[in-house]
């Protein structure tokens, strides 16, 4: 029995142990994460005030992506609230707008699980048109005993990750929207100048493209040098058409229209361009032309021919296939209504 009563101490002494700790342990801490987003303030304020777009980037969405959520008043407004309820990684709680102006916004977080508290969260915003500073704060208020636990870990760091990893996700989701991606690929719209190309051209077999355009461009880099001229770009292939037999120029750019004995010279006029920095082996790149196809349909353009191709990097330099960057350039022109008539 004396175990008994050993244990019973222990227990009792634990228990006044942690209810002295308790009492002075602190309650209240204060958490800030910051970031800089690339992106106007506007866009990252309505981000960060509407609870229906924050849901996009909340780093707890992906906790429980099934927990249930309720929506009241008018979101991004004063009053406007969201509820929550998910599982233990998420708990229970709402969150309401409090105040709300062009730099700063403030929530009341009211949790109800897995501990009952009630704190204030912040957004405070600044910068320019061009990056936003945003940062992040709440202050918990930890109950008994949850603020004795706090005394023996880390608080900012354990509760700051998720901060992190928010501002992360918010960082991605303006990305998104401000530089969409076509089968994952980033698309560039800007203006060639006028280019010359010296090669050559001709209909070829598709399966006979490597070995055509490994030899001529090999003949037009000995043209340069034999009139003393250096490269106006990387060596590039033109393709005027794509099917069993490709109407293609293994060429490489030249800085003015000149005379060559054997070789043509071909004028490329300044237009709008789409272009595509592609990295890999040149197997995958039938993706990114797709990327092209689905962005001009998108905003219904058309492609003035030739599509170039032009391969920065020089596989006799890097072995590394996946290193290999190639720009994938299409210029093209708003469709006319014949056109898309035709279509």
């Amino acid at each position: 029995m004396k175990i008994l009563k050993y244990l019973l101490y222990t227990a009792l002494g634990l228990a006044v142990l942690i209810a002295l700790l308790g009492f002075f342990a602190k309650k209240t801490y204060h958490i800030e994460r910051s970031i800089d987003i690339e992106a106007p303030r506007s866009m990252v304020f309505e981000a960060v005030s509407q609870f229906k777009n924050m849901e996009k980037w909340s780093p707890w969405t992906e906790f429980d992506p099934s927990m249930k959520k309720t929506y009241s008043g008018t979101d991004g407004t004063v009053g406007a609230s969201f509820t929550w309820e998910g599982n233990e990684d998420v708990g229970s709680g709402t969150q309401t707008l409090q105040t709300i102006s062009p730099d700063r916004i403030d929530y009341r977080l009211n949790i109800s699980e897995p501990f009952k508290s009630d704190f204030p969260v912040s957004f405070l915003l600044s910068g320019d048109d061009k990056i936003t500073h945003v940062t992040w704060t709440l202050d918990p208020v930890l109950p008994f005993p949850i603020n004795v636990w706090a005394m023996f870990t880390d608080v900012d760091e354990a509760m700051g990750k998720d901060y992190e990893r928010g501002l992360g996700n918010l960082k991605k989701h303006i990305d998104a929207i401000l530089h969409p991606k076509y089968r994952g690929f980033e698309i560039v719209e800007t203006k060639r100048p006028l280019m010359f190309y010296l090669g050559k051209r001709e209909v070829v077999d598709t399966a006979d493209i490597q070995p055509y355009y490994a030899t001529n461009i090999a003949k037009a880099m000995e043209a340069l040098k034999k009139a003393n001229l250096k490269p106006f770009g990387p060596p590039s292939g033109l393709y005027w058409t794509w099917d069993t037999t490709t109407d293609m120029a293994a060429a490489i750019a030249i800085e003015k229209e000149q005379v060559f004995d054997s070789l043509q010279v071909f004028r490329i006029d300044s237009s709008q361009a789409l272009v595509i920095n592609y990295t890999g082996a040149y197997g995958g790149m039938a993706e990114a032309h797709g990327a092209m196809d689905d962005y001009m349909k998108k905003f219904n353009l058309e492609n003035v021919p030739p599509v170039m191709e032009e391969y920065v990097t020089a596989p006799a330099n890097e072995p590394d296939t996946t290193k290999w960057l190639t720009r994938v350039i299409y210029m093209v022109k708003p469709k006319t209504a014949a056109a898309q008539t035709k279509k």
